[in-house]
């Protein structure tokens, strides 16, 4: 979904976190996509119980 698709709402809410995330914009589905299927994989099998965070940098900013 494109900004100027949402809701003025919205998007009121979502410029504040926009404005913090380095790697602006806030990710498209296929950002995420790689590391779903790559869990869906047996390579990851040996993974359980992580939080992997996918935030664009938003994190290593302290907030």
């Amino acid at each position: 979904m494109k900004p100027e698709d949402m809701d003025p709402s919205i998007m009121m809410m979502y410029m504040p976190l926009m404005a913090r995330t380095p790697l602006r914009p806030i990710a498209e589905p296929q950002e995420i996509s790689g590391l779903v299927t790559f869990l869906c994989l047996p390579a990851a099998s040996y993974i359980t119980g992580q939080v992997i965070v996918v935030d664009g940098a938003y994190t290593a900013g302290g907030f």
